[in-house]
């Protein structure tokens, strides 16, 4: 049997944030928006769906994944989908760090809470598949 613990359960402890969610903070009715890579909105512990009823609620995509940020041009578009965790080896597309900071925040399912996991979020992509940005983006994203 699987006996081990998600380590972002000790963190809660060390970081008080499991005595806030004993006495139900849970960040309910607070927007968040993740201005990163994306979100893998299907991950079964980010509710797995895009829109206002889901806890990915909002966002778009800036860049587009091709988006170097050295000169040549966005592609923005509608989904804010982070494509790591989508396609199959090799990975030549984003790290999936949106994603993970996602979690870190709202996180909820079975073995992982995040911190506030009662926020809904907007996901920003500000980064495109291999890491570049612009200033430009950044402060469109905001």
């Amino acid at each position: 049997p699987d006996t081990t613990e998600p380590v972002l359960n000790i963190t809660h402890l060390a970081t008080g944030v499991a005595a806030v969610h004993s006495l139900g903070g849970t960040g309910r009715g607070v927007l968040v928006a993740v201005i990163d890579t994306g979100v893998d909105y299907t991950h079964p512990a980010l509710g797995r769906c895009f829109g206002p009823a889901c806890l990915v609620a909002f966002g778009r995509d800036f860049a587009g994944d091709s988006f170097q940020g050295d000169g040549d041009t966005p592609q923005p578009k509608d989904d804010p989908m982070d494509w790591q965790l989508m396609l199959s080896p090799p990975r030549t597309h984003s790290d999936g760090h949106g994603t993970h900071v996602a979690g870190i925040l709202a996180a909820n399912d079975s073995r992982v809470l995040g911190v506030s996991p009662g926020i809904k979020l907007g996901a920003y992509k500000i980064f495109g598949c291999t890491g570049g940005t612009t200033s430009d983006l950044i402060i469109k994203a905001m």
